[in-house]
């Protein structure tokens, strides 16, 4: 049975802030030589996580879907042309979620990751509906970017949630969902209600990462938090480990700390050692 999020981070609180580590960048540069993460293989993944894990020590665990897609295509070029077939905006992300041997893979891992990991939430982190249709078009037709309107993006939320029910038996927590700019307007976070009516369907808490111009999601829209820059006065504090100031953290359910890509695993060790005795300063 998945750990509950919010009441897990209730429950942590009382002994120190949960702090959310985002490590990926940093981990494919130190563990993974600037390549992607082992995910051809459901074992060697799961030591690499592991490995990883056990360097940054994150009180929440996430597996990052579009680091998975964006292995599985690297081996799978009839996929990638299957997608480039018709050049509808949402021809290539239907087609790429539709394809059963990545679902199945991927189901493999996140039940080995829950299975690793069953005393802390596992989250899955995808692309937002509006930003992987983008994604997956540019993808297929080798272009840098790609205008994506909120109607084509209630389109992508249509297929993803139906791409997210082939895991509902997986353990998992919730969901992230990341945009660079993402929804501003609780209209905006309407337009993903398909994903978000999956998610409560299957007790899945929302994690919407990337809201534009500050805005604050709340649960009335089906969203648990919404990760916010460091001076943000709601939501959660998100910052870079090596510049994260200590201060006061009462509106905050959780710190989101990431380590820079370049970071020097001693120093690491000592910021996120100073992070959770909650003296840590700029340098």
């Amino acid at each position: 049975m998945s750990v509950v999020l919010t009441q897990y981070l209730e429950k942590l609180a009382t002994e120190h802030t949960p702090l959310w580590i985002d490590a990926w960048a940093y981990g494919k540069a130190l563990l993974a030589r600037g390549g992607e993460p082992p995910w051809g293989d459901v074992g060697e993944l799961v030591a690499y996580h592991r490995q990883l894990q056990s360097l940054v020590g994150s009180d929440i665990v996430v597996v990052e879907l579009e680091s998975f897609y964006h292995s599985w295509l690297q081996q799978s070029p009839g996929l990638l042309a299957a997608m480039a077939a018709k050049k509808r905006l949402g021809y290539a992300l239907r087609t790429l979620l539709a394809n059963t041997a990545a679902r199945e893979h991927l189901h493999e891992i996140v039940d080995a990751l829950a299975g690793l990991y069953p005393d802390r939430p596992v989250l899955l982190a995808l692309p937002s509906p509006k930003h992987w249709m983008a994604i997956a078009y540019c993808q297929a037709h080798a272009l840098n970017e790609v205008e994506v309107s909120w109607d084509d993006a209630e389109s992508a939320s249509m297929y993803i949630a139906d791409y997210l029910r082939s895991l509902a038996d997986c353990d998992i927590s919730g969901l992230v969902l990341r945009d660079s700019e993402g929804p501003s307007t609780d209209e905006e976070v309407a337009r993903y209600q398909p994903v978000l009516n999956v998610a409560d369907h299957y007790r899945w808490q929302v994690v919407l990462d990337g809201c534009s111009q500050g805005y604050q999601s709340g649960s009335g829209q089906g969203v648990s938090f919404c990760l916010g820059d460091s001076s943000g006065n709601s939501g959660c504090r998100k910052a870079s480990l090596d510049a994260w100031q200590s201060g006061a953290t009462e509106n905050s359910a959780f710190l989101y700390l990431t380590i820079p890509v370049d970071a020097v695993p001693e120093s690491v060790l000592e910021w996120l050692e100073a992070a959770r005795s909650g003296t840590m300063i700029s340098p």
